[in-house]
């Protein structure tokens, strides 16, 4: 292989080496796109051994095939080297963002609902990951999580199991005590490791410390669960639950399944104790187990002999250091100074009866990780057996449960987008993804109409509704024949309603009922709102966009203005109070002479803005693709703007359409990365107080390539959680 070309792969950079193979970041140009390329090193050619695991590791990893599992693309041999071609993963691994801070309650539990049903689909296939780490979490363009690194998984047999080998495999920061002592494991054993995930999400540190993997070891084995709220005080109480029971020391305490544990974090993210979280999690893995045919991923579900080797209790000290004592004996005999360990079993290898048991296939070449390692894009070096057939159970029938509360992100549980000219919504956490219309008409103004589930917008000159619940959409206003309907915004307590109609702008009662009967300006005019378009005076404006002040008697409106010949957009506040056109108060005009936008120097546009009702207003300038450009904040108390990065200095441009969130503590806003050619849309939110950091954004997963038109507005709007 030469530093430049592998086959018919452009090799761009290694991203990382194993025990067993390189992984690359490479280009192909067939489809044109970047790819991970994992390749077995020359060096390694002399053994057949190694070429026959790597063979294996690749059927197993497409034995596995998820949406939420590293896909791969392409497998061969090259000059004698075999190697396999998987998806690239731009988006980092979770262990990047780990290093970034804690993640919100809200974020993991979004994450940890995706990753789970691959998990337990690798459970039912009788697949153990074993490795489960941050490091080996990545993410996508959009911030969809996968799981990747199946290479030291282990394989379970349904009939005539045994343990083939003595040693002990894994990443000590994450190893479940059974792992640990060399005894048989299951797919509880993962869910232990997605416990240590959970706490090191939530806390930015993992729950135990130590300065040598044999330490760590001990402590997952022998010492009580840390206080997760000791390292992150601000999270409820009621997660601690979850973590203990998650990382229970005896794998029966624990989550039968990964959507168990996800659920229960869901739960708790929506606000319910604990414990009730914990119950309802519990009721809804028994009501899909007895729904339709499942693999048991645990002896909870099957019927299984205990293990000749007993599950460690959770807090004796006694017998524990009974069993403890052999590891440290031969971690002191072989510890080497390369960073690796291997472990010997604890206890003589047993043989199962063909009963319906859990029982690991072990190689006696496996290895264990060191507690602190370089993340990589690479999937693991070491192989697997292709998994078999596993029993199933009798379907059951289901039993009811009440529909769960959705989650909430500062005071909103869905958001409302224009994507491809239909209206979607989504919740928070990124689930339901559900498209309301199908008209294909362009839409503007999205809003929902206040202390309900509809949702309001302009199409063409008309002003239409849609529910989200039952999809029904309905014409409120009509202006047939009129040139412009500019802008149409309701007021946050439903009562008023800003309307641009050919250029006049108009505030009147929002009344659904008496809207039905109106068809141009006479018809607003007889409405007898707040303002009217009065000539000679300053509600004598072509708005194009507005906001509402939390109060109603303080209005935002956006226009365009001739400075020194350049066209110039202005945002103007205004006090309403009065009603009275003639005496209209001006309280603010920006940018104006208060700050200049970078593309400004030539006039400019501010393709959208927000505000939050009070203080503070966010906006963008259009830079390219019809609107999308700098983002801007501009503060009313001290006068004065500045440029806003809230991805980070390398992502300055481009954005849109940010929104504020209904309790005014998160930014949700689209970006796309005008360095790159795809020019791909994505939506992130960030806490308001992380906004000048530089970190601390969370993205919405969209299915990749969701928005189709670049040059789109999506509008977003945020429903109150109810």
């Amino acid at each position: 292989m030469t530093t430049q070309k592998f086959g018919r792969y452009e090799i761009k950079s290694e991203l990382g080496r194993g025990g067993m193979a390189t992984v690359y970041k490479a280009f192909d140009p067939l489809p044109e796109r970047e790819v991970a390329l994992k390749v077995l090193p020359r060096e390694m050619l002399h053994d057949p051994q190694f070429r026959v695991r790597f063979e294996r590791e690749i059927k197993t990893v497409a034995a596995l095939e998820h949406p939420t599992i590293v896909p791969i693309y392409d497998v061969g041999e090259e000059d004698g080297q075999p190697y396999y071609v998987m998806r690239y993963m731009p988006g980092g691994s979770l262990q990047d963002r780990i290093a970034q801070g804690p993640i919100s309650l809200q974020e993991t539990a979004r994450i940890f609902s995706k990753l789970a049903p691959a998990l337990d689909e690798a459970h039912q296939k009788g697949i153990i990951h074993r490795d489960l780490k941050p490091g080996n979490i990545l993410f996508d363009r959009a911030g969809e999580p996968y799981i990747s690194d199946f290479g030291i998984a282990k394989i379970t047999q349904s009939q005539g199991a045994t343990v083939t080998g003595g040693a002990i495999i894994g990443t000590p920061a994450y190893m479940s005590p059974e792992q640990a002592q060399g005894d048989q494991v299951d797919g509880r054993s993962d869910i232990y490791a997605m416990g240590v995930i959970l706490y090191e999400m939530l806390s930015g540190v993992q729950p135990y410390q130590a300065t040598t993997p044999m330490a760590l070891v001990v402590k997952h084995i022998t010492e009580p669960i840390p206080h997760i709220l000791d390292s992150n005080p601000t999270l409820p109480a009621d997660i601690e639950p979850i973590i203990e029971k998650a990382m229970a020391k005896n794998r029966e305490e624990r989550f039968s399944t990964a959507a168990e544990l996800a659920d229960a974090i869901s739960e708790v993210a929506r606000g319910a104790t604990g414990q009730e979280a914990i119950k309802t999690a519990s009721l809804r893995a028994t009501q899909v187990a007895s729904a339709k045919t499942r693999v048991a991923a645990s002896p909870t579900k099957v019927s299984q002999k205990p293990s000749t080797q007993p599950t460690m209790p959770a807090k004796s000290g006694f017998s524990a250091w009974l069993l403890i004592t052999p590891i440290l004996l031969l971690l002191l005999a072989g510890l080497g100074g390369g960073g690796y360990l291997l472990f010997n079993a604890l206890a003589p290898t047993p043989t199962h009866s063909p009963t319906n048991t859990i029982a690991p296939v072990l190689s006696p070449t496996n290895t264990i990780s060191p507690a602190t390692e370089t993340p990589t894009q690479a999937l693991p070096t070491n192989t697997l057996i292709p998994p078999t057939e596993t029993p199933t159970l009798t379907p059951e029938p289901p039993t009811a449960t009440a529909t769960p509360a959705r989650p909430v992100i500062g005071g909103a549980d869905m958001l409302a987008f224009i994507a491809n000219n239909e209206v979607w919504i989504i919740n928070i956490d990124g689930s339901e993804l559900t498209q309301l219309t199908k008209d294909g008409l362009p839409k503007t103004d999205l809003q929902w109409i206040p202390g309900t589930r509809d949702l309001v917008y302009i199409t063409g000159t008309n002003v239409k509704t849609v529910n989200a619940d039952t999809k029904v959409s309905d014409v409120i206003l009509s202006f047939p024949g009129a040139r412009f309907l500019e802008a149409f915004r309701i007021s946050p307590d439903g009562k008023q309603a800003a309307i641009s109609l050919n250029k006049e702008m108009y505030i009147v009662p929002f009344d659904i009922e008496k809207f039905k009967t109106v068809r141009g300006r006479d018809g607003l005019r007889a409405m007898n709102g707040c303002l009217g378009y009065t000539p000679g005076t300053k509600a004598a404006i072509a708005l194009k966009e507005f906001r509402w002040g939390l109060d109603g008697k303080t209005v935002a409106w956006s226009y365009a203005i001739d400075n020194a010949g350049n066209v110039e957009d202005i945002i103007m506040l205004v006090d309403i109070s009065t009603c009275d056109p003639n005496r209209i108060s001006i309280k603010d005009q920006f940018p104006g002479n208060r700050f200049r936008p970078e593309d400004f120097s030539r006039g400019g546009e501010i393709a959208d803005f927000d505000w939050d009702g009070a203080n503070v207003f966010v906006m963008n300038t259009a830079h390219r693709n019809v609107g999308w450009g700098f983002l801007y904040l501009y503060n009313l108390d001290t006068r004065q703007g500045q440029p806003l990065n809230p991805l980070g200095a390398n992502s300055r441009c481009c954005y849109r359409d940010a929104r504020w969130s209904p309790d005014g503590t998160y930014l949700f806003l689209a970006f796309q990365n005008k360095d790159t050619l795809d020019m791909g849309v994505s939506i992130y939110y960030i806490p308001v107080s992380a906004l000048e950091t530089g970190i601390g954004a969370q993205p919405i997963s969209l299915p990749e390539g969701f928005f189709k038109n670049p040059k789109e507005s999506p509008q977003f709007a945020l429903h109150p959680a109810e």
